[in-house]
Protein backbone atom coordinates (compact mmCIF):
# COMPACT_ATOMS: atom_id res chain seq x y z
CA UNK A 1 0.00 0.00 0.00
CA UNK A 2 2.84 2.37 0.89
CA UNK A 3 4.54 1.63 -2.42
CA UNK A 4 1.34 2.40 -4.33
CA UNK A 5 0.92 5.66 -2.44
CA UNK A 6 4.48 6.70 -3.27
CA UNK A 7 3.93 5.89 -6.93
CA UNK A 8 0.76 7.98 -7.00
CA UNK A 9 2.58 10.86 -5.29
CA UNK A 10 5.39 10.64 -7.85
CA UNK A 11 2.83 10.63 -10.66
CA UNK A 12 1.09 13.78 -9.45
CA UNK A 13 4.40 15.53 -8.84
CA UNK A 14 5.38 14.72 -12.42
CA UNK A 15 2.14 16.23 -13.68
CA UNK A 16 2.75 19.34 -11.62
CA UNK A 17 6.28 19.65 -12.96
CA UNK A 18 4.99 19.30 -16.51
CA UNK A 19 2.47 22.06 -15.91
CA UNK A 20 5.17 24.35 -14.56
CA UNK A 21 7.43 23.61 -17.53
CA UNK A 22 4.67 24.66 -19.90
CA UNK A 23 3.94 27.90 -18.04
CA UNK A 24 4.62 31.03 -20.08
CA UNK A 25 6.13 33.99 -18.24
CA UNK A 26 4.85 37.42 -19.30
CA UNK A 27 5.29 41.02 -18.15
CA UNK A 28 2.35 40.52 -15.81
CA UNK A 29 3.94 37.37 -14.36
CA UNK A 30 7.12 39.26 -13.50
CA UNK A 31 5.18 42.11 -11.87
CA UNK A 32 3.22 39.55 -9.85
CA UNK A 33 6.44 37.91 -8.63
CA UNK A 34 7.79 41.30 -7.56
CA UNK A 35 4.57 42.05 -5.67
CA UNK A 36 4.82 38.65 -3.94
CA UNK A 37 8.30 39.53 -2.71
CA UNK A 38 10.43 37.29 -4.94
CA UNK A 39 14.04 38.50 -5.14
CA UNK A 40 15.91 39.06 -8.42
CA UNK A 41 17.69 35.70 -8.23
CA UNK A 42 14.38 33.82 -8.09
CA UNK A 43 12.77 35.89 -10.85
CA UNK A 44 15.77 35.54 -13.18
CA UNK A 45 15.92 31.79 -12.55
CA UNK A 46 12.20 31.47 -13.31
CA UNK A 47 12.56 33.42 -16.57
CA UNK A 48 15.56 31.39 -17.70
CA UNK A 49 13.78 28.09 -17.09
CA UNK A 50 10.38 28.92 -18.60
CA UNK A 51 8.78 29.76 -21.91
CA UNK A 52 8.46 33.53 -22.14
CA UNK A 53 6.35 36.03 -24.04
CA UNK A 54 7.50 39.55 -23.21
CA UNK A 55 6.48 42.99 -24.44
CA UNK A 56 9.72 44.99 -24.40
CA UNK A 57 8.31 48.22 -25.81
CA UNK A 58 9.34 51.44 -24.08
CA UNK A 59 5.89 51.91 -22.55
CA UNK A 60 5.79 48.31 -21.25
CA UNK A 61 9.28 48.57 -19.75
CA UNK A 62 8.25 51.83 -18.08
CA UNK A 63 5.23 50.16 -16.50
CA UNK A 64 7.41 47.35 -15.17
CA UNK A 65 9.97 49.77 -13.76
CA UNK A 66 7.19 51.70 -12.02
CA UNK A 67 6.00 48.38 -10.55
CA UNK A 68 9.41 47.83 -8.96
CA UNK A 69 11.07 45.48 -11.44
CA UNK A 70 14.85 45.87 -11.17
CA UNK A 71 17.20 46.95 -13.96
CA UNK A 72 18.81 43.48 -13.99
CA UNK A 73 15.47 41.79 -14.62
CA UNK A 74 14.50 44.38 -17.24
CA UNK A 75 17.77 43.75 -19.09
CA UNK A 76 17.05 40.02 -19.15
CA UNK A 77 13.52 40.67 -20.43
CA UNK A 78 14.92 42.79 -23.28
CA UNK A 79 17.43 40.06 -24.17
CA UNK A 80 14.76 37.36 -24.10
CA UNK A 81 12.52 39.48 -26.30
CA UNK A 82 15.27 39.75 -28.92
CA UNK A 83 15.80 35.99 -28.87
CA UNK A 84 12.10 35.32 -29.32
CA UNK A 85 11.96 37.19 -32.63
CA UNK A 86 14.13 34.54 -34.28
CA UNK A 87 12.23 31.96 -36.37
CA UNK A 88 8.90 33.55 -35.41
CA UNK A 89 8.70 36.07 -38.22
CA UNK A 90 5.34 37.22 -39.53
CA UNK A 91 2.28 39.31 -38.70
CA UNK A 92 0.36 38.50 -35.52
CA UNK A 93 -3.01 39.64 -34.21
CA UNK A 94 -5.04 39.00 -31.07
CA UNK A 95 -7.80 36.47 -31.79
CA UNK A 96 -11.26 36.21 -30.20
CA UNK A 97 -9.78 34.16 -27.34
CA UNK A 98 -7.28 36.90 -26.53
CA UNK A 99 -4.32 34.90 -27.86
CA UNK A 100 -1.66 36.03 -30.32
CA UNK A 101 -2.17 34.27 -33.64
CA UNK A 102 -0.17 34.49 -36.83
CA UNK A 103 -1.76 35.59 -40.11
CA UNK A 104 -0.79 32.99 -42.68
CA UNK A 105 -0.44 34.39 -46.23
CA UNK A 106 -3.40 33.93 -48.57
CA UNK A 107 -2.64 33.36 -52.24
CA UNK A 108 -4.46 35.22 -55.00
CA UNK A 109 -6.70 32.76 -56.85
CA UNK A 110 -6.78 34.75 -60.07
CA UNK A 111 -6.69 38.11 -61.76
CA UNK A 112 -9.14 40.17 -63.75
CA UNK A 113 -8.68 42.93 -66.29
CA UNK A 114 -10.99 45.13 -68.34
CA UNK A 115 -8.39 45.55 -71.08
CA UNK A 116 -10.91 44.53 -73.74
CA UNK A 117 -13.19 47.40 -72.80
CA UNK A 118 -10.24 49.77 -72.87
CA UNK A 119 -9.40 48.79 -76.44
CA UNK A 120 -12.98 49.36 -77.57
CA UNK A 121 -12.86 53.01 -76.56
CA UNK A 122 -9.37 53.61 -77.99
CA UNK A 123 -7.63 54.45 -74.76
CA UNK A 124 -10.25 56.81 -73.37
CA UNK A 125 -10.29 54.79 -70.15
CA UNK A 126 -7.71 52.85 -68.22
CA UNK A 127 -7.81 49.09 -67.91
CA UNK A 128 -7.57 47.95 -64.31
CA UNK A 129 -5.63 44.91 -63.18
CA UNK A 130 -7.33 43.25 -60.21
CA UNK A 131 -6.03 40.47 -57.97
CA UNK A 132 -8.65 38.23 -56.38
CA UNK A 133 -8.92 36.18 -53.19
CA UNK A 134 -11.45 33.33 -52.88
CA UNK A 135 -14.33 33.77 -50.45
CA UNK A 136 -16.00 36.88 -49.12
CA UNK A 137 -14.50 36.69 -45.62
CA UNK A 138 -11.06 36.09 -44.17
CA UNK A 139 -10.36 33.27 -41.74
CA UNK A 140 -8.64 35.83 -39.49
CA UNK A 141 -11.50 37.56 -37.65
CA UNK A 142 -10.94 40.60 -35.42
CA UNK A 143 -13.74 41.91 -33.26
CA UNK A 144 -12.36 45.42 -32.75
CA UNK A 145 -12.26 48.49 -34.96
CA UNK A 146 -8.90 49.46 -33.42
CA UNK A 147 -6.76 46.34 -33.86
CA UNK A 148 -3.09 46.05 -32.97
CA UNK A 149 -0.70 43.91 -34.99
CA UNK A 150 2.79 42.67 -34.22
CA UNK A 151 5.27 42.51 -37.11
CA UNK A 152 8.41 40.42 -36.58
CA UNK A 153 11.28 40.48 -39.09
CA UNK A 154 14.60 38.70 -39.45
CA UNK A 155 16.54 40.50 -42.21
CA UNK A 156 19.77 38.74 -41.19
CA UNK A 157 18.90 35.93 -43.64
CA UNK A 158 18.52 37.06 -47.25
CA UNK A 159 19.90 34.08 -49.19
CA UNK A 160 16.94 32.62 -51.11
CA UNK A 161 18.03 29.05 -50.33
CA UNK A 162 18.02 29.80 -46.60
CA UNK A 163 14.69 31.60 -46.28
CA UNK A 164 12.75 28.50 -45.26
CA UNK A 165 11.69 28.58 -41.62
CA UNK A 166 9.28 26.97 -39.20
CA UNK A 167 6.09 28.95 -38.87
CA UNK A 168 3.11 28.29 -36.69
CA UNK A 169 4.28 24.77 -35.88
CA UNK A 170 4.46 23.80 -39.54
CA UNK A 171 7.66 23.24 -41.49
CA UNK A 172 8.47 24.37 -44.98
CA UNK A 173 6.31 27.49 -45.11
CA UNK A 174 8.16 30.02 -47.20
CA UNK A 175 8.15 33.32 -45.29
CA UNK A 176 10.54 35.42 -47.35
CA UNK A 177 8.60 38.69 -46.91
CA UNK A 178 9.93 39.07 -43.37
CA UNK A 179 13.47 38.18 -44.40
CA UNK A 180 13.62 40.71 -47.24
CA UNK A 181 11.85 43.51 -45.34
CA UNK A 182 13.12 45.14 -42.17
CA UNK A 183 10.11 47.17 -41.00
CA UNK A 184 6.34 47.57 -41.57
CA UNK A 185 6.84 50.57 -43.87
CA UNK A 186 7.50 48.06 -46.65
CA UNK A 187 3.88 46.90 -46.41
CA UNK A 188 0.69 48.69 -47.38
CA UNK A 189 -2.71 48.23 -45.73
CA UNK A 190 -5.73 48.27 -48.05
CA UNK A 191 -9.42 47.47 -47.92
CA UNK A 192 -10.60 44.67 -50.20
CA UNK A 193 -13.71 45.01 -52.35
CA UNK A 194 -16.15 42.18 -51.64
CA UNK A 195 -17.98 40.61 -54.59
CA UNK A 196 -20.81 38.62 -53.01
CA UNK A 197 -22.18 37.16 -56.26
CA UNK A 198 -18.74 35.96 -57.34
CA UNK A 199 -17.78 34.84 -53.82
CA UNK A 200 -14.46 36.66 -53.83
CA UNK A 201 -12.52 39.69 -52.62
CA UNK A 202 -10.38 41.82 -54.91
CA UNK A 203 -7.95 44.72 -55.04
CA UNK A 204 -6.71 46.88 -57.91
CA UNK A 205 -3.02 46.11 -58.47
CA UNK A 206 -2.33 48.08 -61.65
CA UNK A 207 -3.63 50.27 -64.45
CA UNK A 208 -2.90 50.35 -68.16
CA UNK A 209 -3.75 52.64 -71.04
CA UNK A 210 -2.52 52.91 -74.61
CA UNK A 211 0.01 55.50 -73.39
CA UNK A 212 1.11 54.47 -69.90
CA UNK A 213 0.96 51.60 -67.45
CA UNK A 214 1.50 51.29 -63.71
CA UNK A 215 1.67 48.42 -61.24
CA UNK A 216 1.31 48.17 -57.50
CA UNK A 217 -1.19 49.62 -55.06
CA UNK A 218 -2.32 53.16 -55.81
CA UNK A 219 -1.33 55.34 -52.80
CA UNK A 220 -4.87 56.70 -52.61
CA UNK A 221 -6.08 53.24 -51.54
CA UNK A 222 -3.45 52.84 -48.80
CA UNK A 223 -4.73 53.14 -45.23
CA UNK A 224 -2.71 54.87 -42.55
CA UNK A 225 -1.14 53.00 -39.63
CA UNK A 226 1.21 53.93 -36.82
CA UNK A 227 4.42 52.03 -36.06
CA UNK A 228 6.09 51.60 -32.67
CA UNK A 229 9.35 49.71 -32.24
CA UNK A 230 8.96 47.08 -29.53
CA UNK A 231 12.45 45.62 -29.65
CA UNK A 232 14.97 45.10 -32.43
CA UNK A 233 13.08 43.75 -35.44
CA UNK A 234 9.74 43.57 -33.62
CA UNK A 235 7.13 46.31 -34.17
CA UNK A 236 3.62 47.17 -33.03
CA UNK A 237 1.39 48.37 -35.88
CA UNK A 238 -1.83 50.23 -35.08
CA UNK A 239 -4.07 51.27 -37.99
CA UNK A 240 -6.45 54.17 -37.77
CA UNK A 241 -10.00 53.12 -36.86
CA UNK A 242 -11.22 50.50 -39.35
CA UNK A 243 -14.84 50.06 -40.36
CA UNK A 244 -16.29 46.53 -40.57
CA UNK A 245 -15.03 44.89 -43.75
CA UNK A 246 -12.21 42.96 -45.40
CA UNK A 247 -8.59 44.16 -45.31
CA UNK A 248 -5.08 42.98 -46.04
CA UNK A 249 -1.42 43.90 -45.70
CA UNK A 250 0.49 43.68 -48.99
CA UNK A 251 4.27 43.61 -49.28
CA UNK A 252 5.57 46.37 -51.58
CA UNK A 253 9.33 45.88 -51.30
CA UNK A 254 11.91 44.01 -53.36
CA UNK A 255 11.00 40.46 -54.42
CA UNK A 256 13.80 37.85 -54.37
CA UNK A 257 14.78 36.20 -57.62
CA UNK A 258 12.67 33.16 -58.43
CA UNK A 259 9.76 34.26 -56.22
CA UNK A 260 6.55 36.15 -56.88
CA UNK A 261 4.46 38.38 -54.67
CA UNK A 262 1.07 36.72 -55.17
CA UNK A 263 0.11 36.54 -51.50
CA UNK A 264 -1.41 38.92 -48.96
CA UNK A 265 -2.04 38.88 -45.22
CA UNK A 266 -5.80 39.26 -44.96
CA UNK A 267 -8.18 39.80 -42.04
CA UNK A 268 -11.80 40.72 -41.29
CA UNK A 269 -13.07 43.47 -39.02
CA UNK A 270 -16.46 42.62 -37.51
Amino acid sequence: MKTLRNLLLLFFLSLASLGLAQETITNESVIQMVELGFDDFMIIDKINNSDVKFDASISALGEMKDAGVSSEVLSLIMAKSRQNTKSKTGIYYTNLQGEQEIIQPSVFSGANSNAAAQKLVSGLINSKEKAQLPGTKSNNVLSTSSPEFTFIFDPSVTDVDNMQNNQGGETGIFNWWFRMASNPNEFVLVRLTVKERKNLREIITGKNSWITSSSGIDPKYALNFNIETIEGNKFKVTPDTLEPGEYCFIYQGAVPQGRDNQSVFDFSIQ
